[in-house]
Protein backbone atom coordinates (compact mmCIF):
# COMPACT_ATOMS: atom_id res chain seq x y z
CA UNK A 1 0.00 0.00 0.00
CA UNK A 2 2.63 2.30 0.67
CA UNK A 3 4.63 1.86 -2.65
CA UNK A 4 1.47 2.60 -4.31
CA UNK A 5 0.85 5.99 -2.26
CA UNK A 6 4.62 7.23 -3.13
CA UNK A 7 3.26 6.80 -7.18
CA UNK A 8 0.38 8.72 -6.56
CA UNK A 9 2.47 11.19 -4.72
CA UNK A 10 4.97 11.56 -7.45
CA UNK A 11 2.54 11.51 -10.40
CA UNK A 12 0.47 14.71 -7.98
CA UNK A 13 3.98 16.47 -7.57
CA UNK A 14 4.83 16.64 -11.11
CA UNK A 15 1.86 17.50 -12.56
CA UNK A 16 1.73 20.21 -10.01
CA UNK A 17 5.09 21.85 -10.15
CA UNK A 18 4.89 22.62 -13.96
CA UNK A 19 1.38 24.73 -13.59
CA UNK A 20 3.29 26.00 -10.36
CA UNK A 21 6.83 27.17 -10.75
CA UNK A 22 7.22 26.47 -14.64
CA UNK A 23 6.88 29.87 -15.57
CA UNK A 24 9.70 30.49 -14.24
CA UNK A 25 11.66 28.49 -16.42
CA UNK A 26 13.30 29.84 -19.95
CA UNK A 27 13.67 26.03 -20.45
CA UNK A 28 11.56 22.78 -18.81
CA UNK A 29 13.54 22.17 -15.45
CA UNK A 30 15.53 25.61 -15.55
CA UNK A 31 15.54 27.78 -13.03
CA UNK A 32 16.86 27.88 -9.26
CA UNK A 33 13.01 26.87 -8.24
CA UNK A 34 13.16 23.94 -10.00
CA UNK A 35 16.56 23.22 -8.24
CA UNK A 36 14.85 23.78 -5.16
CA UNK A 37 12.08 21.72 -5.91
CA UNK A 38 14.24 18.74 -7.05
CA UNK A 39 16.04 19.12 -3.69
CA UNK A 40 12.64 18.63 -1.57
CA UNK A 41 11.82 15.60 -4.01
CA UNK A 42 15.00 14.07 -3.22
CA UNK A 43 14.72 14.26 0.35
CA UNK A 44 11.36 12.90 0.30
CA UNK A 45 12.16 10.47 -1.58
CA UNK A 46 14.95 8.77 0.43
CA UNK A 47 12.46 9.53 3.20
CA UNK A 48 10.08 6.88 1.36
CA UNK A 49 12.49 4.74 1.27
CA UNK A 50 13.28 4.60 5.08
CA UNK A 51 9.84 4.13 5.12
CA UNK A 52 9.88 1.26 2.85
CA UNK A 53 12.83 -0.56 4.44
CA UNK A 54 14.74 0.29 1.61
CA UNK A 55 18.79 0.35 2.25
CA UNK A 56 20.71 2.73 -0.12
CA UNK A 57 22.03 -0.32 -1.86
CA UNK A 58 18.55 -1.58 -2.92
CA UNK A 59 17.41 1.79 -4.61
CA UNK A 60 21.20 1.99 -6.34
CA UNK A 61 23.20 4.20 -4.62
CA UNK A 62 26.37 2.23 -4.23
CA UNK A 63 29.78 2.85 -5.73
CA UNK A 64 30.02 -0.90 -7.23
CA UNK A 65 29.39 -0.44 -10.75
CA UNK A 66 28.88 3.16 -11.32
CA UNK A 67 31.58 3.99 -13.68
CA UNK A 68 30.11 1.40 -15.82
CA UNK A 69 27.16 2.14 -15.22
CA UNK A 70 27.12 5.89 -16.25
CA UNK A 71 29.20 4.44 -19.24
CA UNK A 72 26.40 2.20 -20.56
CA UNK A 73 23.66 4.49 -19.48
CA UNK A 74 25.16 7.61 -21.31
CA UNK A 75 25.81 5.73 -24.42
CA UNK A 76 22.10 4.14 -24.10
CA UNK A 77 20.55 7.62 -23.85
CA UNK A 78 22.89 9.42 -26.63
CA UNK A 79 22.09 6.45 -29.07
CA UNK A 80 18.24 7.25 -28.49
CA UNK A 81 18.42 10.83 -28.28
CA UNK A 82 20.44 10.88 -31.71
CA UNK A 83 17.95 8.60 -33.11
CA UNK A 84 14.96 10.94 -31.80
CA UNK A 85 16.81 13.85 -32.90
CA UNK A 86 16.79 12.29 -36.56
CA UNK A 87 13.52 11.50 -36.67
CA UNK A 88 12.44 15.29 -35.60
CA UNK A 89 14.34 16.90 -38.63
CA UNK A 90 14.08 14.41 -40.88
CA UNK A 91 10.68 12.71 -40.60
CA UNK A 92 8.54 15.04 -38.68
CA UNK A 93 8.69 17.84 -41.30
CA UNK A 94 6.91 15.58 -43.21
CA UNK A 95 4.51 14.38 -41.36
CA UNK A 96 2.96 17.91 -40.10
CA UNK A 97 3.79 19.78 -43.07
CA UNK A 98 6.69 22.07 -41.35
CA UNK A 99 10.13 21.92 -39.61
CA UNK A 100 9.02 21.13 -35.68
CA UNK A 101 10.96 23.53 -34.03
CA UNK A 102 10.49 23.65 -29.46
CA UNK A 103 9.83 27.25 -29.68
CA UNK A 104 11.54 27.92 -25.72
CA UNK A 105 14.76 26.99 -27.84
CA UNK A 106 14.16 29.75 -29.91
CA UNK A 107 14.96 32.32 -27.13
CA UNK A 108 17.61 30.33 -25.35
CA UNK A 109 21.01 31.61 -26.17
CA UNK A 110 24.05 29.17 -25.87
CA UNK A 111 24.65 30.54 -22.07
CA UNK A 112 21.36 29.72 -21.00
CA UNK A 113 21.70 26.39 -22.88
CA UNK A 114 25.05 25.50 -21.46
CA UNK A 115 23.72 26.36 -17.63
CA UNK A 116 20.57 24.67 -18.43
CA UNK A 117 22.38 21.37 -19.59
CA UNK A 118 25.41 21.27 -16.81
CA UNK A 119 23.24 22.70 -13.81
CA UNK A 120 19.73 23.07 -13.67
CA UNK A 121 19.13 19.86 -15.61
CA UNK A 122 20.62 17.44 -13.68
CA UNK A 123 20.16 18.67 -10.53
CA UNK A 124 16.16 19.95 -11.36
CA UNK A 125 14.94 17.39 -12.93
CA UNK A 126 17.39 14.33 -13.94
CA UNK A 127 18.66 13.39 -10.01
CA UNK A 128 15.55 14.02 -8.11
CA UNK A 129 13.52 12.17 -10.88
CA UNK A 130 16.03 9.04 -10.99
CA UNK A 131 16.25 8.54 -7.15
CA UNK A 132 12.48 8.84 -6.97
CA UNK A 133 11.42 6.59 -9.94
CA UNK A 134 14.35 3.88 -10.94
CA UNK A 135 15.64 4.10 -6.95
CA UNK A 136 12.64 4.55 -4.55
CA UNK A 137 9.48 3.40 -6.66
CA UNK A 138 11.26 0.84 -8.87
CA UNK A 139 12.68 -0.45 -5.66
CA UNK A 140 9.80 -0.54 -3.69
CA UNK A 141 7.65 -2.42 -6.69
CA UNK A 142 10.61 -4.45 -7.07
CA UNK A 143 10.24 -6.09 -3.16
CA UNK A 144 6.60 -6.80 -3.80
CA UNK A 145 6.22 -7.99 -7.04
CA UNK A 146 8.49 -9.18 -10.50
CA UNK A 147 10.84 -7.48 -11.86
CA UNK A 148 8.40 -7.41 -15.54
CA UNK A 149 5.77 -5.84 -13.26
CA UNK A 150 7.72 -3.24 -11.31
CA UNK A 151 8.89 -2.14 -14.64
CA UNK A 152 5.84 -1.39 -16.27
CA UNK A 153 4.07 -0.04 -13.48
CA UNK A 154 7.22 2.20 -12.34
CA UNK A 155 7.32 3.35 -16.21
CA UNK A 156 3.57 4.07 -16.30
CA UNK A 157 4.26 6.15 -12.84
CA UNK A 158 7.21 8.07 -14.95
CA UNK A 159 4.98 9.10 -18.27
CA UNK A 160 2.35 10.26 -15.97
CA UNK A 161 4.07 12.39 -13.94
CA UNK A 162 4.97 14.46 -17.02
CA UNK A 163 1.34 15.13 -18.30
CA UNK A 164 1.38 18.88 -17.91
CA UNK A 165 4.96 19.11 -19.04
CA UNK A 166 4.04 17.07 -22.02
CA UNK A 167 0.97 18.60 -22.96
CA UNK A 168 3.21 22.32 -22.30
CA UNK A 169 5.84 21.16 -24.26
CA UNK A 170 4.22 20.43 -27.36
CA UNK A 171 1.84 23.04 -27.45
CA UNK A 172 5.07 25.08 -27.75
CA UNK A 173 6.10 23.77 -31.44
CA UNK A 174 5.03 24.12 -34.32
CA UNK A 175 2.61 20.66 -34.07
CA UNK A 176 -0.83 21.92 -36.08
CA UNK A 177 -3.15 22.09 -34.21
CA UNK A 178 -5.47 19.07 -35.68
CA UNK A 179 -2.08 17.01 -34.52
CA UNK A 180 -1.72 18.44 -30.99
CA UNK A 181 -3.84 15.75 -29.15
CA UNK A 182 -1.79 12.69 -31.49
CA UNK A 183 1.60 14.49 -30.49
CA UNK A 184 0.79 14.98 -26.37
CA UNK A 185 -0.74 10.71 -26.57
CA UNK A 186 2.82 10.06 -28.43
CA UNK A 187 4.82 11.75 -25.91
CA UNK A 188 3.47 10.30 -23.48
CA UNK A 189 4.15 6.96 -24.88
CA UNK A 190 7.51 7.60 -25.63
CA UNK A 191 8.14 8.26 -21.59
CA UNK A 192 6.64 5.21 -20.98
CA UNK A 193 9.12 3.11 -23.15
CA UNK A 194 12.32 5.50 -21.37
CA UNK A 195 10.84 5.13 -18.39
CA UNK A 196 11.04 0.89 -18.94
CA UNK A 197 14.30 1.02 -21.10
CA UNK A 198 15.90 3.12 -18.05
CA UNK A 199 14.46 0.70 -15.41
CA UNK A 200 16.16 -2.43 -17.39
CA UNK A 201 18.81 -0.31 -17.15
CA UNK A 202 19.12 0.52 -13.98
CA UNK A 203 18.17 -3.43 -12.89
CA UNK A 204 20.63 -4.81 -15.05
CA UNK A 205 23.53 -2.42 -13.61
CA UNK A 206 22.34 -2.25 -10.02
CA UNK A 207 23.37 0.90 -9.92
CA UNK A 208 20.90 4.27 -10.15
CA UNK A 209 23.92 6.26 -11.72
CA UNK A 210 23.00 4.22 -15.09
CA UNK A 211 19.40 6.03 -15.45
CA UNK A 212 20.85 9.28 -14.41
CA UNK A 213 23.77 9.31 -17.22
CA UNK A 214 21.65 7.95 -19.96
CA UNK A 215 18.28 10.20 -18.49
CA UNK A 216 21.05 13.53 -18.64
CA UNK A 217 23.07 12.54 -22.25
CA UNK A 218 19.26 11.96 -23.93
CA UNK A 219 17.84 15.27 -22.57
CA UNK A 220 21.21 17.33 -23.18
CA UNK A 221 21.37 16.02 -26.80
CA UNK A 222 17.72 16.47 -28.01
CA UNK A 223 18.53 20.14 -26.58
CA UNK A 224 21.43 20.59 -28.45
CA UNK A 225 20.22 18.69 -31.45
CA UNK A 226 16.66 20.96 -31.51
CA UNK A 227 19.27 23.95 -31.31
CA UNK A 228 22.04 23.24 -33.14
CA UNK A 229 21.38 25.20 -36.59
CA UNK A 230 21.47 28.05 -34.59
CA UNK A 231 24.58 27.63 -31.66
CA UNK A 232 26.26 31.07 -31.82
Amino acid sequence: MKIWLFAAFLILWGNLLHPLIGPTALLPGGSWQFVVAGAALLILSLAAARLLRLDAASIGLRRAGSLRGAAIGAAAGGVIAALAVAVMRAVAPAVVGQPLIYEPLQFASADDLTQHILFFLPFGVVIPEEVAFRGTLLSGLLARYGLRYAVIASAIAFSLWHGTVGVFTVVNTTVPSVLIVPAIAGALAFLFIGGAIMARLRVATGTVITSIAAHWAFNAIILIGLRYPRID
